[in-house]
């Protein structure tokens, strides 16, 4: 299918989208008098439907616009929303049925009894449109977000120009954050920290900080004592903070960034490290440290398991549109919090740890580590303290295996005897991960699970049929990759698995 038969293609997917979804929140408005709790499940809808139709109207308006050079993206985009499309058919075809059920005898009278099952069946069905809904539109905004990556002056009108809901908001923000120079603003004063009362948060880089009169942040510091270009990695610092400030957390997995400090050795007056100050996620408490809770071997369902999979997966995947390498993805650099509606629960996981990352195309200096906890998350080509090769957004998504294979497993590679051996590796333990991950992971998470943990430590390998050549994937905008790991995706597991550009 050529770029403009795709694109006519997609636009009459969107209308028609947009014309069942309007259909099914009107059916649904009907029902609202019913029950006070029917009421509440139809505000939810709503406000979901909203954002949803928002950011498809959206792609309607930009969408001509969007070169051919995109075909890729075009075609995966295409390909989700027509998911959609066939799940409204299926809400209305539902909600029909509802209706005729709901017609009572031939005064139009209902029982009590039949009454009660009649709000019954439209509770469900409310429910269970408000999971598919929710459950499409997390999947859709990590596509859906990379059109931030497009070089496009229509979409940059349409962003400014629109009022829309939380999520066109970001876009904008996001938008404008990665176009200039990011303003100094993003640094704050030293002395806001000198109060602080930190505590550690065990098994982790990270610390928690209660700021007199402020509140309770999370405290990520970055070591400057190896740098030497503090100006440069300055520089990425702001632009890191200015569009850190811009994410919506719950989407992202990734914390809402407040400032930076930047901390000098009071004596010598030198640069200390970089200190980013992170806003607490709302309704959320008690961050503990994957590493802690793999550790401590809590008893975990295997949709628990999916979930923390997929959340990370989606956190690097943000981290790329936002056009950064993280560097340091493990367990000590990733939090989860207990949520206050799910106590009994893992709560949501948020990505963080940001001592080593750079701009995707920014000059990078080779930094490594001599420590075997950390380098045994990082690719071969990457160990030690002097790597051999520049560092790479799939070097994250090797890095992103190894954290999936310890989730599958629900076992840690450090602090357990049982994995000592992979420590003590001299070289990378890159055949002893692929070997656990064919041989444990199927009993444990299944084989569709086990592929995408293969195909992430496998990502840079020449034999690697989807990723292996990296020249396929180097375009003007950089969402090939991010395309790519969306379509692995699809074919093998309900894991959002995305970079952007090599």
């Amino acid at each position: 299918m050529s770029g403009a038969e795709l694109g006519l293609a997609i636009l009459g997917t969107l209308d028609l989208c947009l014309k069942y979804g309007g259909i099914i929140v009107g059916k649904y408005r009907a029902f609202s008098d019913a029950e006070n709790e029917i009421q509440e499940r139809l505000l939810v809808i709503e406000a979901t439907w909203t954002k949803i139709s928002q950011q498809l109207t959206f792609l309607q308006r930009i969408w001509a616009s969007v070169s051919e050079e995109n075909q890729d993206y075009l075609d995966l985009q295409n390909r989700i929303i027509l998911i959609l499309q066939k799940k409204l058919e299926a809400a209305t075809l539902q909600i029909n049925k509802i209706e005729k059920q709901g017609s009572g005898d031939d005064t139009g009278s209902f029982s009590k009894r039949k009454a009660a099952k009649y709000a019954l069946v439209v509770k469900e069905s409310l429910e269970a449109a408000i999971l598919d809904l929710q459950t499409w539109q997390r999947e859709f905004d990590t596509t859906w977000f990379l059109v931030l990556r497009i070089a496009n002056g229509v979409i940059d009108t349409e962003l400014v120009e629109r009022p829309g809901t939380e999520k066109l908001s970001v876009a904008r923000g996001i938008r404008e954050s990665m176009k200039a120079e990011a303003p100094t603003s993003v640094f704050l004063p030293e002395e806001r920290l000198a109060s602080a009362i930190p505590s550690n948060i065990l098994h982790s880089t990270l610390q928690t900080v209660q700021i007199p009169g402020t509140g309770s942040f999370i405290l990520d510091s970055a070591d400057c004592s190896a740098i030497q270009d503090t100006s440069t990695f300055a520089k990425y610092a702001r632009q890191l903070v200015s569009r850190l400030r811009e994410v919506e957390a719950n989407t992202f997995h990734i914390l809402k960034c407040k400032g930076v400090v930047r901390k000098k050795n009071p004596s010598t007056k030198q640069l200390v490290s970089f200190d980013f100050v992170f806003n607490m996620p709302k309704g959320c408490s008690r961050p503990r440290s994957l590493r802690s809770i793999l550790l401590s071997q809590v008893d975990c369902s295997l949709g628990d398991k999916m979930s923390l999979a997929k959340q990370l997966a989606t956190s690097i995947n943000f981290i790329h549109v936002l056009d950064f390498v993280h560097k340091s993805v493990r367990p000590e650099t990733i939090l989860v919090f207990q949520d206050s509606q799910r106590p009994a629960q893992l709560g949501p996981l948020f990505l963080l740890g940001f001592k080593s990352f750079r701009t995707a195309d920014g000059r990078t200096q080779r930094l490594g580590s001599s420590a075997s906890e950390e380098n045994i998350y990082q690719h071969p080509e990457r160990r030690g303290i002097h790597p051999e090769a520049d560092y790479i957004m799939q070097h994250d998504i090797y890095s992103l295996g190894v954290c999936l294979l310890e989730i599958g497993l629900w076992e840690s590679f450090v602090g357990n005897e049982k994995y000592k051996h992979i420590l003590g590796e001299r070289r990378s333990p890159k055949d002893q991960y692929m070997a656990l991950a064919k041989d444990q992971l199927p009993g444990k998470m299944g084989e569709k699970y086990t592929k995408v943990v293969v195909n992430c430590l496998s990502c840079i390998d020449t034999s690697n049929e989807d990723f292996g050549d990296e020249s396929e994937f180097q375009d003007s905008d950089g969402i090939l990759i991010g395309v790519k790991y969306i379509e692995k995706k699809e074919e093998k597991v309900d894991i959002i698995m995305t970079a952007v550009k090599s």
